[in-house]
């Protein structure tokens, strides 16, 4: 009984250092049909926030876990309009995503996001390999 206590503590500890360390980081969808940056990898916990920077783009999730144009919530069609979604990774894994205007499943504008666990990581306040936090 005690063991798990004792477990049970560790993950709570755990789970609140992610969050506390928990960053946003930004990927662009690009005039020249790129994501910048097309790879990306972050901590569990971690957001990203994608922005259209131009260009007739959408984002949609290879697995059709989120989707997003104009109008996240109604309009997921590629849009020349600025468009903004921020998303939480709170799973490990590849994700990956393209714009469905000018990429698919396999080829043309694609990215992913690498979700690694900051417990497994070498030093708890390692920065992750992504470019540089948003907030």
């Amino acid at each position: 009984m005690r063991m798990r206590k004792g477990l049970f503590a560790i993950a709570l500890y755990a789970a609140a250092l992610q969050q506390a360390h928990a960053a946003t980081y930004m990927v662009t969808a690009n005039p020249d049909m790129t994501f910048t940056p097309a790879s990306i990898t972050i901590y569990k916990g971690d957001k990203i926030r994608f922005e259209n920077a131009g260009g007739l783009h959408n984002l949609i999730a290879d697995d059709g876990s989120f989707a997003c144009g104009f109008n996240c919530n109604t309009n997921t069609a590629p849009s020349d309009r600025p468009w903004v979604y921020t998303i939480p990774f709170n799973s490990l894994g590849t994700f990956g995503y393209y714009c469905e205007q000018h990429g698919d499943l396999t080829s043309g504008m694609r990215g992913e996001v690498i979700v690694i666990d900051r417990i497994f990581v070498d030093g708890f306040d390692a920065p992750p390999l992504a470019a540089m936090a948003y907030d």
